[in-house]
């Protein structure tokens, strides 16, 4: 169970991943080490499972965000394990969720454009072993965009 220090830390962490262990800790309120102690403590438990850089994918020419609603045929561990195995190979996939409901799958894509899309879809989605539905949104304006957690709310 994290307690107010370590939610403390992991929104630092969270606002800035490039935090010194020393800005951190006059966040938190430690001194260095037993901040250093935390943050490995954390890293060791997979709470923390990394640094990474917070890139502006419009900028780097993937102007297009899309979500794409994938139904499976069956619900087997074959078609299952096959539809996955083939997701994790492909880099234009940012993000893959099992969910319930009408769909299996939510996978969040980000490409140049709808020609790319139109491409895509047609040479590799629907080529995806196992797959008998696809549906599309598009995303047409971003309202809101943090990775921070609610952890006052756990």
């Amino acid at each position: 169970m994290l307690d107010n220090i370590d939610k403390k830390i992991i929104t630092t962490l969270t606002e800035d991943g490039r935090a010194s262990v020393e800005t951190v800790a006059h966040a938190v309120g430690l001194s260095p080490t037993p901040t250093r102690r935390r943050i490995r403590q954390l890293e060791d438990a997979g709470i923390i499972r990394g640094v990474r850089a917070d890139i502006d994918a419009e900028k780097c020419g993937l102007e297009l965000a899309i979500y794409v609603f994938i139904k499976l045929l069956n619900r087997d561990r074959v078609t299952i394990s096959q539809f996955e195995s083939r997701i994790m190979n492909l880099p234009e996939v940012q993000r893959c969720d099992l969910i319930t409901g009408p769909h299996d799958y939510i996978l969040t894509l980000r490409l140049a454009g709808m020609k790319d899309y139109n491409r895509y879809l047609r040479e590799v989605l629907a080529e995806l072993p196992g797959v008998s539905g696809i549906e599309t949104s598009i995303v047409i304006g971003k309202v809101k965009d943090k990775p921070h957690l609610p952890l006052d709310a756990a």
